[in-house]
């Protein structure tokens, strides 16, 4: 077989760039080394990969920052993945002690225990990463590329609840460190739903919604 006859795959996100690399989905920095052997990658173009990079560098420092208090694992990636990352990072540091702000700490049941200090999350970085996700996880189970004329819509949940009226297939990689459940309409070539679990710590979503015009 020559080179005419080998089909071109195209990035999975963008839909018009020959695919020249694989992206790791979700992004592998938020994993700690050594990295799982079953993370999942998926065809993408080199355009796509270089422009998510700082937006996945944000969201693992955002999700490291939330997370650490759980400890184990998720305390390791706050000492080794966003502390360093925020060191050699004045802007993302800068940025993260200006949105600083002044919280309760509580207990479970409510009891106010001290006072402390919260960052929220960097929401165009959060959207961003939950929508590659969304795009690169239906391309690996459908073998699709979510077209122009369908909308993806980004959420996120506080704790983790069942607010699907739907039956939802679930997979786990990572050693559980990343859950995630999905579901497509059969009669749509787009519109699914789904719902990512961050080290049962951060809770995220989206749905894909097919254009009826």
């Amino acid at each position: 077989m020559n080179n005419k006859d080998i089909p071109i795959i195209f990035c999975c996100y963008c839909g018009i760039r020959e695919a020249t690399t694989k992206d790791h989905v979700p992004p592998k920095s938020i994993f700690n080394k050594p990295r799982p052997d079953d993370l999942i990658t998926v065809p993408c173009c080199l355009m796509c990969n270089n422009d998510a990079s700082k937006s996945d560098e944000k969201f693992k420092v955002y999700l490291g920052m939330h997370i650490a208090r759980q400890g184990g694992e998720s305390e390791r990636l706050f000492k080794e993945g966003v502390l360093p990352s925020a060191k050699h990072n004045y802007k993302l540091r800068k940025n993260i002690f200006n949105s600083m702000y002044p919280v309760n700490i509580a207990t479970d049941s409510g009891i106010i225990t001290g006072k402390g200090m919260a960052v929220p999350w960097d929401n165009e970085a959060h959207c961003r990463t939950i929508e590659r996700l969304i795009r690169g996880l239906f391309f690996h189970h459908y073998g699709k590329i979510i077209s122009n004329n369908a909308s993806i819509s980004t959420f996120w949940f506080k704790e983790p609840q069942s607010i699907f009226n739907v039956k939802l297939y679930e997979n786990s990689i990572a050693n559980g460190y990343f859950k995630y459940q999905y579901n497509k309409v059969e009669e749509s070539d787009f519109d699914s739903i789904w719902h990512f679990n961050f080290y049962n710590g951060h809770y995220a979503g989206g749905m894909v919604l097919t254009s009826q015009l």
